[in-house]
C-alpha cells in the first residue's frame, strides 16, 4: 500500500511535465507492482501465403509468407495448398523446436489451434477468416460427402462418435471416403476418412496404403485421448486398421 501511495505522488508531482514522461512513470508503477506475476504472451493474428507444407503424423506444418517475414505454423491436419492464403493466432510460438517425426529443427514455430482458410468450416458453421486489412470473409461450410454409407456389420462414423466411450479398446468396422493420406511417419501410415453421417473426419492408422478419394472398408481397434508424444494427442482414432478399397 505505501508503495502504491508513493507512486501516486510521484505521478502527482510529475503532472507538470509531458505526456509522455508521466506515461513512463505509469508504466514504471506498473511494472513493479505486478512484479513477480507471470505474464502470458498476448495472441495476435498472423496472415499471409503459404509457401511450403509438410505432413507428420496428423499435423501439418505451414511455411507463412507474411510479406515482412516467413514464419512456420503448425496445426492438426489441414488441406491447405501452396498458395493459399491463410490466418492463424500466435499465441503459442515455440523456440528451438526439434520434430521427431519430421527431424527437422525450427527456430521459432507456432502451434496453433487451426489454420483459418478461405475453405475453412465447420459442422454446417460460417468461419470468419482474418484479412490483412482488418475485414472478415465469410467462408463457406463444409460440404457432407454423399452416397458413402454404413457397412455391413459395421457402423458410420456418426455412431462411433455418439458410442466411442462404450467402443474405447474394441474393434470397429467403418466405411469411408479418404479425406487425408500420408504415408510412413512414425512407422505408420495415416489417413482420415468421412462419411454421410457427419461433417468429422475419422483418423486411422494402418500398414495398409489408400488414396485420397478412394472409398475404403476400415476395420481396427479404436482408442480415446491417444498421445504419441510432441504435444500429437488424437481424441480419438482406429489404430492398426486393415485398409481395404472398395
Amino acid at each position: 500500500m505505501l508503495h502504491r501511495a508513493a507512486c501516486l505522488v510521484i505521478l502527482l508531482a510529475c503532472s507538470s511535465f509531458t505526456l509522455p514522461v508521466t506515461g513512463l512513470m505509469i508504466f514504471a508503477c506498473a511494472s513493479e507492482a505486478n512484479a513477480g506475476e507471470t505474464q502470458q504472451p498476448a495472441s495476435s493474428m498472423l496472415h499471409g501465403k503459404v509457401t511450403d507444407i509438410l505432413d507428420a503424423a496428423g499435423y501439418t506444418y505451414a511455411e507463412v509468407d507474411t510479406g515482412r517475414e516467413k514464419v512456420w505454423a503448425a496445426a492438426t491436419t489441414t488441406p491447405l495448398q501452396l498458395g493459399d492464403m491463410v490466418s492463424f493466432a500466435t499465441g503459442m510460438p515455440m523456440k528451438d523446436f526439434h520434430s521427431n517425426a519430421l527431424n527437422r529443427d525450427f527456430p521459432v514455430i507456432y502451434f496453433v489451434n487451426r489454420f483459418i482458410t478461405a475453405r475453412s468450416g465447420q459442422a454446417g458453421r460460417t468461419t470468419a477468416m482474418a484479412s490483412p486489412h482488418g475485414k472478415h470473409e465469410s467462408a463457406p461450410a463444409a460440404k457432407a460427402v454423399e452416397g458413402v454409407n454404413k457397412v455391413e456389420g459395421g457402423s458410420t462414423i456418426a455412431e462411433i462418435y455418439d458410442g466411442k466411450r462404450n467402443l474405447n479398446g474394441k474393434a470397429v468396422r467403418v466405411r469411408g471416403k479418404v479425406t487425408r493420406y500420408t504415408a510412413g511417419v512414425m512407422g505408420r501410415n495415416w489417413l482420415h476418412i468421412r462419411d454421410s453421417s457427419t461433417l468429422d473426419d475419422l483418423a486411422v492408422t494402418t500398414g495398409d496404403t489408400a488414396a485420397v478419394d478412394a472409398v475404403v472398408i476400415v476395420e481396427g481397434k479404436l482408442a480415446l485421448d491417444k498421445d504419441f508424444g510432441n504435444g500429437l494427442v488424437y481424441p480419438l482414432i482406429v489404430e492398426d486398421a486393415t485398409v481395404t478399397r472398395e
